[in-house]
């Protein structure tokens, strides 16, 4: 174990940066394994748990590392990077960047529809039901986000179709309705007992909602689909 030096022209935190930098680059620490604790640490290198933290503190800054609360510090893992410049399905997005993904439907049911449902499809009747598809999304195995999709009823044909592929695929391929243009919202939000579940980060964490409401190449609205999401495997790039 490298020792840290009080005479060094660098801080003890700064040392200690670099020495659990090095061990990531060296594979002494791999990706999504937990480094030791703040204690451990202090203890290891007989300095104080401040000084620990100032070093976590900055290689979370560098996105090296990542705090999950109530289970430690963890070797972050690179981020799926998504780039969105067109209404390119989320299937063929990632797949462009070299990654797998796996689509598993959770429910497909008629609800009555929101506030924004009756604004952004005109209902002419606030009974009028949308259809609702839930989708889990995995990349490369991980869970990584929840996907709630809101139709007019009119798509209710959907339903017969497998969904754990690419909708987008499906409305063009089969029934020629093709996304065209429409408006994103991204905010914080944090998660509720079953997006922890599903997700399998815990309770309360905070999450990425990515909301997008689409017209098609007719210009009627086609869907409201809002996304959950973990900041933490996944960053999102706009051009």
């Amino acid at each position: 174990m490298k020792s840290l030096k009080s005479t060094s022209s660098m801080t003890l935190y700064e040392q200690l940066a670099n020495t659990i930098r090095n061990d990531i680059y060296e594979g002494k620490f791999k990706q999504d394994e937990r480094i030791p604790s703040e204690l451990e640490l202090s203890d290891m290198y007989s300095i104080s748990r401040s000084t620990v933290r100032k070093a976590i503190t900055l290689l979370v800054q560098e996105k090296l590392l990542v705090k999950i609360h109530g289970k430690g510090t963890f070797v972050a893992s690179p981020k799926v990077v998504t780039n969105s410049h067109s209404f390119l399905s989320f299937t063929d997005n990632v797949k462009s960047m070299g990654h797998t993904l796996v689509t598993k439907t959770i429910k497909v049911s008629f609800q009555e529809p929101s506030r924004d449902d009756i604004e952004f499809f005109s209902l002419a009747e606030p009974t009028d039901e949308v259809l609702v598809i839930e989708r889990l999304r995995f990349i490369d195995g991980i869970a990584i986000g929840i996907e709630t999709v809101h139709f007019p009823k009119e798509y209710e044909f959907l339903k017969d179709e497998n969904l754990d592929k690419s909708l987008y695929s499906i409305l063009k391929d089969k029934y020629k309705i093709y996304p065209s243009m429409g408006s994103k919202t991204i905010e914080i939000c944090y998660a509720t007992l079953e997006e922890s579940t599903l997700l399998d980060v815990p309770r309360g964490t905070a999450l990425m909602l990515i909301e997008d409401k689409v017209f098609d190449s007719m210009n009627n609205p086609l869907h409201i689909s809002k996304q959950v999401i973990r900041g933490d495997k996944f960053k999102y790039a706009i051009q």
